[in-house]
């Protein structure tokens, strides 16, 4: 998205895969260090650099980008997938990337959106909501090195305000 530096790179996959093969393939690239391996998730270090690689079997609702020979999700499953992130871990990374995908989408557009993505997918909204607006757990976290500019008192506000204005 362009507004802060990535600490990691991460990949999902709505196929199953196999994560032994898929280690000695990202080994082609360089030096793997520290890497951890478990049904569905690779973890490690590619020369320096964090790398995930995830099953994630949840349909994609938007037109996928093409970049460098990849196909990346849509701003709008990445900010579905940012909600669902917040829900279990509210990093200041990731408040930070909702607040610059709120600037593309509203909250309300983001919600409805849920709906199709997750469709089946027992999850609460109140949960979600709530998790919006605790940034205890983000709070002694640096800020990442940014490359467009944000408070980080102005993000909490922005995302409380749009909290508020959600009508169910």
């Amino acid at each position: 998205m362009g507004h802060r530096e990535s600490e990691d790179l991460d990949f999902f996959s709505q196929h199953n895969f196999n994560p032994e093969l898929l280690q000695s393939e990202i080994a082609k690239f360089g030096v793997l260090e520290n890497t951890e391996l478990s049904v569905g998730t690779v973890n490690t270090f590619c020369n320096g650099v964090k790398l995930q690689f995830l099953e994630y079997p949840y349909r994609l609702i938007g037109p996928q980008v093409s970049w460098k020979n990849m196909q990346l999700s849509s701003l709008l499953d990445i900010a579905c997938t940012k909600l669902q992130t917040i829900s279990m871990r509210g990093s200041k990374k990731d408040f930070i990337d909702l607040y610059f995908l709120l600037q593309t989408y509203s909250l309300q557009e983001l919600f409805d959106a849920l709906k199709k993505k997750y469709a089946g997918i027992n999850y609460s909204i109140t949960h979600i909501m709530k998790s919006l607006t605790f940034f205890a757990d983000a709070e002694p976290q640096p800020m990442p090195r940014m490359h467009s500019l944000a408070a980080w008192d102005e993000i909490k506000q922005s995302v409380i305000k749009q909290v508020r204005a959600i009508n169910f």
